[in-house]
């Protein structure tokens, strides 16, 4: 039986690291005292997220070259993930994983991991974390305009994959990865916010969809995308724990 080294930090939900900040907010209250708080427990939530799904990325990447020769002859020679942060990147290694299913299960859809009852189940599990937490009182405009357009960004049709899915995402989650998460990751990674002090660019303050560059979105997307690689991952170890 295959036994993966990595798979324990794989399968670690990624919703876990916010609920331990949240927790660790817990015993300072929800004074006005407290709000400049916000904004660093956050951006250092966010922070750790996204390095963490980085570090599931090269992972994930590893345990497929560690079974799958051609696999890793091609990674070795031809794959340039980068820092596994863009968008790009994580679809490829999407591809890679359901490619690799596919070798052992030829029928494979990935609908039949992520469907309607998984984005229900997700999200309510998000609202509940946001609506009980001290976020969304530090926050709370950023969190009313989640709660009031966040079906806009996951609507269920957007997130409906079709019969041999090739892509992560459809083009309003892709847009929205790269200009709400992507971006801010590397103005925080790379502290570019020092002397931009702490601004977006007047274009996306005046713009329609400003009110999307909020961590409640950004945390959301983060958790989207590690609980389809979870699922992806997990159907991964059983084909090959279980092989037919």
């Amino acid at each position: 039986m295959y036994v993966s080294q990595h798979s324990e930090f794989i399968l670690t939900p990624l919703i876990r690291i916010l609920k331990d900040s949240i927790n660790a907010c817990r015993a300072i209250g929800t004074g006005i005292d407290t709000y400049p708080i916000g904004e660093y427990l956050m951006q250092s939530s966010f922070l750790k997220m996204t390095g963490a799904q980085e570090q599931k990325m090269k992972c994930i990447c590893w345990e497929l070259a560690t079974l799958d020769y051609d696999y890793r002859y091609v990674f070795l020679n031809n794959k340039k993930y980068g820092e596994y942060s863009s968008y790009k990147c994580k679809n490829g290694i999407f591809i890679d994983l359901v490619e690799i299913i596919r070798k052992k299960k030829p029928s494979f859809e990935l609908s039949s991991l992520v469907d309607q009852s998984f984005c229900k189940n997700l999200f309510n599990e998000i609202d509940t974390l946001y609506g009980n937490s001290v976020l969304s009182i530090w926050q709370s405009r950023e969190y009313l305009f989640y709660k009031e357009n966040y079906s806009k960004v996951f609507d269920f049709n957007l997130l409906k994959y079709p019969s041999r899915a090739n892509q992560l995402f459809q083009q309003v989650l892709i847009d929205k990865y790269e200009t709400v998460v992507y971006r801010h990751r590397n103005r925080c990674a790379h502290n570019t916010l020092s002397y931009q002090v702490n601004k977006l660019d007047l274009c996306v303050l005046s713009g329609t969809d400003f009110g999307y560059h909020s961590y409640f979105f950004r945390f959301a997307i983060l958790i989207l995308i590690d609980e389809i690689f979870m699922k992806l991952f997990q159907k991964y170890q059983e084909l090959y724990q279980n092989p037919q």
